[in-house]
């Protein structure tokens, strides 16, 4: 019997570190007005779940954000930002600013709004 619950214990413990959270934490870019491409990168805190850009007349930003506050009110109000253009996303090192200026271009060559689960971006003057 004793050999019997070490094989029930072991496979508790399997299960248990399966289900258990990594500690991985999602990595951005974080610069402000970089001169050039923005190399710098930061892991991000627990309450940040996503990487942000935003493209305003005369900053640009990189940074961990929250994706729930992914929207042009609440990034307008806390940037004092009025014209931006914004993406989220949530892998690691994704708010690389030639993949969202391309991707915001083609949104405006199409007239089309995207969304897709776990990115949000939009564009506004």
């Amino acid at each position: 019997m004793g050999s019997k619950g070490g094989f029930t214990l072991l496979g508790l413990l399997i299960i248990l570190s399966v289900l258990c959270d990594s500690g991985h934490s999602l990595q951005c870019y974080t610069c402000l007005n970089p001169g050039g491409a923005c190399t710098l990168t930061t892991n991000c805190t627990v309450n940040f779940d996503a990487c942000l850009y935003v493209k305003a007349e005369t900053r640009t930003y990189y940074q961990c954000w929250k994706f729930q506050n992914c929207n042009y009110e609440y990034l307008s109000k806390n940037l004092g930002e009025k014209t931006l253009q914004y993406e989220c996303c949530q892998k690691d090192l994704c708010n690389r600013s030639d993949k969202f200026l391309k991707a915001l271009k083609d949104e405006k060559l199409q007239g089309l709004k995207t969304r897709q689960p776990g990115k949000k971006s939009a564009s506004f003057s």
